[in-house]
């Protein structure tokens, strides 16, 4: 919840800054604010503009924020380095209510950057996961070159059913290759899983229809829809899904709320 003017920037300063791929970077940030895990900031570049960034983990006072150089903003942002400031404001949206899959499998997939998003409560799942029936983490990235977070895999391994697959071959990668949708299908999902999602529209298009054929119900999927959002404070319009506003009724929704809405739009 923000208590304070959602138009206010703070000042926070870059810890340190990870490549996570030729075109990624996961920025380490110190700042007061106090986020959960499902929500996101919009991150400010002085005579540039501003973009909104969710945020990947916290630990203490140290955020994370993993973000793409993809336009002007973003390009800007990962110029910055260790000791740099940058501005924020938020925390903005709702969460990721972990809760809600207790005594039941908690199922995590992402595509792409959508990881980012996912993988916050997937760490929070690590540290509870004796709530949960099973956890498991299905991950897809186009290519092996655009992998994250590739430091922390075998720990991620080790801790829970963690999988990944590969849109494209390649001589480096000996996992899975397909796509999401393929490791869904080899995946064994209960009927009552609580499933959590964040990735490109196709990608949960096509992800709902599978769990759907595993008796999975709309009720319990929850897509993050935060690629879609814009001011955040719900005045420009532009990331409203039917009667929802995404910066202010989501990023996070059940799959039953928006379905009419999300397969209405072009995917």
């Amino acid at each position: 919840m923000i208590t304070q003017n959602p138009y206010m920037l703070k000042k926070c300063r870059i810890i340190q800054k990870i490549r996570e791929t030729e075109d990624t970077y996961t920025f380490f940030i110190e700042t007061d604010i106090q986020p959960v895990a499902g929500q996101y900031n919009m991150i400010y570049y002085f005579g540039v503009g501003e973009s909104p960034i969710t945020i990947a983990g916290k630990e203490g006072s140290i955020i994370q924020h993993t973000i793409r150089a993809a336009g002007d903003v973003t390009s800007h942002i990962d110029s910055l380095k260790e000791g740099d400031f940058l501005y924020i404001r938020g925390p903005y949206g709702n969460r990721w209510e972990i809760e809600k899959a207790y005594g039941k499998q908690l199922v995590l997939i992402s595509g792409g950057l959508g990881f980012a998003a996912i993988k916050w409560v997937m760490e929070e799942a690590i540290k509870q996961k004796e709530n949960f029936k099973g956890v498991l983490s299905l991950y897809g990235s186009k290519n092996y070159d655009s992998l994250l977070y590739r430091y922390d895999y075998d720990r991620w391994f080790s801790q829970i059913d963690f999988r990944i697959t590969l849109d494209n071959p390649d001589p480096r990668w000996k996992g899975h290759v397909g796509l999401i949708t393929e490791l869904i299908k080899k995946s064994d999902i209960e009927k009552d899983a609580v499933v959590f999602m964040c990735g490109p529209d196709p990608m949960v298009k096509f992800s709902v229809i599978e769990l759907q054929k595993k008796g999975v119900s709309l009720e319990n999927i929850y897509p993050s829809m935060e690629r879609h959002m814009k001011c955040s404070v719900g005045t420009c319009g532009h990331c409203m899904f039917g009667p929802f506003f995404v910066c202010k009724d989501g990023p996070i929704f059940s799959y039953s709320q928006i379905k009419e809405f999300f397969e209405r739009k072009e995917v």
